[in-house]
This record gives C-alpha cells, sequence and structure tokens, in this order.
C-alpha cells in the first residue's frame, strides 16, 4: 500500500481488481482539523472513451465532483481534488459549463457555498483559476462582485441559491470552510485494470 502525506492531509489508497470493475478505497486524514473521511470510488469500464469516476459527473472533456457532505477551507479543497489524476478545484471557462455546474448545484436542492478554482491570491484584482494560472475570460459574479469587502477576499464561492438567476460567483475569505467542486479529465483506458 502506497501513502500520499502532505501537511494537511494523509491519504491511503486500496485497491481491489474485478473483471470488469476497479475498487479504490480512499482513506483521509487531517492532523490540523478533525477530518476523517473515507469513501469507495468504482471506476466501471464504458462502451465509450468517455469514462469518470461513481459520483463524478460528466461534461464535454471532465468530470466533476461535488462535495455536497465534506467541507474544507480552500487549500483544503484542493489538496483534495489534486488526489485525482490531473484534478484540481473547477475551472470554468464558458457560459455553458458555467450552466452545467449551476443545473447541478441546484438538483442538489441545498443552498450552500462552494469552492472552485478561482483566486486573485497572488495579484489583487487580477483573478486566475489557480489550475492553469490564466486569467479569467468567463465570469458570473453577484452584482458588485468581486468587492474583497474587508480585504483578504482572495478565493471564489459559488453560492447556490433558489434559482439559476441568483447561483452566482462571490469573492470571500479564503479560510471558509465549504463545499467545493473537483474537475478532472476523462479517465483513459490505462487506469481501468
Amino acid at each position: 500500500m502506497e501513502m500520499y502525506d502532505n501537511r494537511n492531509f494523509s491519504f491511503f489508497p486500496v485497491s481491489h481488481f474485478a473483471e470488469d470493475k476497479k475498487l479504490v478505497i480512499f482513506t483521509m486524514f487531517s492532523w490540523n482539523h478533525v477530518l476523517l473521511l473515507s469513501f469507495v470510488l468504482l471506476i466501471k469500464e464504458c462502451a465509450t472513451q468517455e469514462r469518470c469516476l461513481e459520483g463524478f459527473f460528466h461534461y464535454d472533456n471532465a468530470c466533476y465532483f461535488f462535495s455536497s457532505h465534506l467541507s474544507a477551507d480552500w487549500l483544503e479543497a484542493g489538496s483534495f481534488c489534486k488526489r485525482f489524476p490531473g484534478g484540481d478545484l473547477v475551472t470554468i471557462e464558458t457560459q455553458s459549463e458555467n450552466n452545467f455546474i449551476k443545473q447541478q448545484l441546484l438538483l442538489m436542492h441545498d443552498q450552500k457555498f462552494y469552492w472552485t478554482g478561482g483566486t486573485d491570491e497572488f495579484f489583487e484584482g487580477h483573478w486566475v483559476w489557480i489550475s492553469t494560472m490564466q486569467k479569467m475570460s468567463y465570469t458570473d459574479w453577484f452584482p458588485g462582485n468581486p468587492s474583497d469587502s474587508g480585504s483578504g477576499e482572495d478565493c471564489m464561492e459559488i453560492i447556490v441559491g433558489h434559482s439559476d438567476q441568483d447561483t452566482k460567483w462571490n469573492d470571500v475569505g479564503c479560510s471558509k470552510k465549504a463545499n467545493f467542486i473537483c474537475e478532472v479529465p476523462l479517465l483513459d483506458g490505462s487506469l481501468i485494470g
């Protein structure tokens, strides 16, 4: 068994192979914050080349994980997402991708806050996606945002409202505990047993 470790999480993947599935069990511990998370993912063979881990949602050329039952600060959320091959906090580059994410959040029927990969931590007022360090070309901020209200609001969240119209982006302090959205590339056949 191989262990992955950083200052926030210890990560122990355990794999079991079956004829058409790969079972991966993840256990995470956090020493800085009391957190124990165990979950199981099944990677299934698909007839098409487009594959996502079970529990992820497919859209275009990526898979999305919505952590509706796990909250973390922005750095912890990013560390969690990076545990998946090619994963990071979500980068929202188009209106259609944003609409897909909004619809998934609204289907969950919970008004919550979800971290994305947006930040201006490196240069105030210059919002980039952490996975690419590229400036945001598409945005969907609440009116008057980003506001940096009270200073130190360097991370981007999506506030889930009651409808598509009141589910928007907001800047907030990075230490806030919130749910989060991971984005990972589609699995290729080499990851399937």
